[in-house]
């Protein structure tokens, strides 16, 4: 067979770290208008297999380990594979935009080197799991290939969507172990291509149930992404859960990596994306600021959770104090909410962070919501191009941290 060459003169390579919510479904109806919107633009790094000699796809060799005396042999199309992910959405969406640009030369290389159930030290090379290894090997068969065509090839990002797997884990081994996975990647892409990969996040709230587990994840994520000069693309507590534990549909997939393509445009044209937060206290007041968008201001869900538990899973807002809060009042014109403790000494607070069973709070098709929530949004939204009816949201982030006095501390590691 002759090895099954790119119809593009310039290929982009998006190494992931994923566990099953960053897993490809199949859904050919969810594939189609990614399809439809990247012709000939999008492949796969044909040849590899796995130790017991079986073929890989795009999807990778899950927990087994890619032969690395097997190299690969050719760009295959992607083209009606039928399956969506986070991950491969993301670059559907920026490939459909180098499209509507006129740049037809310009393709994708999908892949995911995850598991479910995996924590992000199994992406370390030197971890006994083999997720780190096998995507530093198809990244180097994947630049070898591109040079030996005479194709341009970019890694200008690295995906992040992993987490809930790590919900006991402490936020501090959680860091360490990040770091030590994204280390060896970013120089390895570095090595490869000349440039660093800037890291893309979707940061992780809590599965239906939050009762009795860590979630630190949250937290560290954030201020990992803050360290990094990552984008915080969105976080999965926005969105619907189809089994009462953590998982999404296909359509959820899309919109999630629809999202961070959005966050990446908004980056390369200059302007800012992430929002962050800062927390000031006096006396029994205080004043929590959302860094938004210029000319973004706060923008209220109210029905947001009716049909997953009401609002009682979600009072002030989704703000929370040692002590109760007497009041919560968000300007929706402009970016900061006042809070008016009952306790002037209060030694927490947390934003949609919530400890709470969510495991029964459904709705009529079955579908459930993490207990992490708020209804306030960032006010820029977006239409969805890729799901029919269906909106880009701009989700602020969630916090907890301690109080000494007046002086907020937020948690993170």
């Amino acid at each position: 067979m002759t090895a099954p060459r790119p119809s593009v003169t310039t290929l982009e390579l998006l190494p992931a770290y994923g566990q099953s919510e960053n897993r490809p479904s199949r859904s050919a109806e969810a594939l189609a208008p990614l399809d439809a919107a990247t012709t000939n633009q999008m492949y796969f790094t044909y040849g590899l297999v796995d130790a017991d000699g079986a073929m890989l796809g795009p999807a990778g060799a899950a927990i087994k380990a890619i032969d690395q005396q097997v190299p690969a042999s050719g760009f295959m199309t992607a083209a009606a594979l039928g399956s969506v992910s986070p991950a491969y959405a993301f670059q559907y969406a920026r490939a459909a935009r180098w499209r509507d640009g006129g740049d037809v030369q310009r393709g994708a290389v999908i892949a995911d080197h995850g598991s479910g159930g995996r924590r992000i030290e199994e992406f370390q090379p030197d971890n006994p799991t083999p997720c780190g290894r096998n995507q530093i090997y198809w990244l180097r068969e994947s630049a070898r290939l591109a040079a030996s065509f005479g194709t341009g090839l970019h890694c200008p990002y690295v995906f992040a969507f992993i987490g809930t797997s790590a919900k006991t884990q402490s936020a501090a081994d959680f860091r360490t172990a990040f770091n030590a996975a994204h280390a060896p990647l970013v120089a390895e892409v570095e090595a490869l291509t000349g440039t660093t990969p800037k890291l893309v996040m979707v940061m992780n709230g809590s599965d239906v149930r939050s009762i009795g587990d860590v979630y630190a994840t949250p937290s560290a994520q954030y201020r990992l992404a803050m360290e990094h000069g990552a984008l915080m693309g969105t976080w999965q507590r926005i969105y619907p859960i189809n089994d009462r534990n953590i998982h999404l549909d296909p359509q959820e997939k899309v919109l999630i990596g629809e999202t961070c393509a959005w966050a990446a445009e908004i980056d390369e044209a200059g302007g800012p994306w992430n929002i962050t937060y800062a927390v000031a206290k006096a006396g029994d007041t205080v004043t929590v600021s959302f860094d938004l968008r210029p000319g973004e201001v706060l923008l209220n869900r109210p029905d947001l959770y009716d049909a997953y538990g009401g609002p009682a899973t979600c009072p002030n807002f989704g703000f929370e104090a040692e002590g109760g809060i007497l009041a919560a009042i968000p300007d929706f014109g402009g970016n900061t909410v006042t809070l008016t403790l009952a306790d002037p000494a209060a030694s927490w607070l947390r934003f949609a962070h919530q400890l709470q069973d969510c495991m029964d709070m459904v709705d009529e098709q079955g579908y459930a919501m993490s207990a992490h929530r708020s209804t306030l949004f960032g006010s820029e939204t977006r239409p969805s191009r890729f799901v029919p009816g269906q909106t880009l949201w701009r989700p602020l982030p969630g916090f907890r941290g301690t109080f000494s006095g007046d002086a907020f501390t937020a948690e993170g590691g």
